[in-house]
């Protein structure tokens, strides 16, 4: 397990701070999109960063957890604020997507920077005022002994102020309603995407239909053109020849 998550933990600190690098520097990558793929990537480094080498830690050192009360509830938060970051970013880039398919004239009137940025910060400003009823459950725990007295060597950071149905809301809220959300959307874009191929043979045919039509008429105006032209140098040389006579 260590191996695993050291290898875990390397590949994702580099991979997720190359892509951050990436998308700061280039200008013309400054989209809507890269700015949620930047704020995935920052989550992905928070949860990496703060979860994995403890991990590792608590792996070999099982007992007493030596880093404190208020590391084991930053630890919680950090964990659940990241996790609520990254689904309500993969939530907002679905909207995202939905409305640049399905209503584009609306995306394109909607579509700015300011507004993907205005987006990210309310989603890690929401994550992190949601993860802190979770984030406070966690405490660091000491077994009692027979004698009543704390046994030190024996701390634990698990769940400490368990509140009642905490962990069922925060399911229902950042995994459940985000999933309906998104597959309905995707539902929605599927099905128009398969829209255009309808309209397409339908205006094909009726630009077969059309250009038919266009065809035709401009073959009757040029018959019309003829026959008046036609009419116009009879005039003509009727005028010319009665000049002619009277002459």
């Amino acid at each position: 397990m260590t191996v695993v998550y050291a290898v875990l933990l390397v590949t994702g600190v580099v991979g997720n701070i190359c892509t951050c690098i990436v998308i700061a520097r280039n200008t013309y990558m400054h989209t809507a999109t890269n700015y949620y793929l930047f704020s995935l990537a920052v989550s992905d480094l928070l949860l990496l960063i703060m979860g994995l080498p403890q991990e590792v830690y608590q792996l070999w050192v099982p007992q007493p957890y030596s880093l404190g009360e208020a590391m084991c509830i930053i630890r919680g938060l950090t964990a659940e604020t990241s996790t609520y970051a990254s689904i309500l970013t993969i939530t907002a880039f679905t909207v995202e997507r939905y409305v640049a398919i399905c209503h584009p004239l609306k995306a394109h009137a909607m579509s700015s920077l300011s507004r993907a940025v205005k987006t990210t910060v309310v989603v890690w400003v929401l994550s992190a005022i949601c993860a802190m009823p979770v984030s406070l459950q966690f405490g660091v725990i000491y077994r009692m002994s027979i004698t009543g007295e704390i046994m030190w060597h024996t701390a634990v950071c698990a769940l400490k102020r368990p509140m009642n149905h905490a962990f069922l809301v925060s399911s229902l809220l950042f995994f459940w309603v985000p999933l309906v959300i998104i597959f309905s959307l995707y539902i929605k874009i599927g099905l128009q995407l398969r829209l255009p191929l309808a309209m397409g043979k339908t205006c094909f045919v009726n630009q077969k239909v059309l250009s038919k039509d266009f065809d035709s008429s401009a073959r009757n105006n040029k018959k019309e053109s003829a026959n008046r032209n036609r009419k116009g140098i009879i005039k003509m040389l009727g005028k010319k020849l009665l000049l002619l006579v009277k002459l």
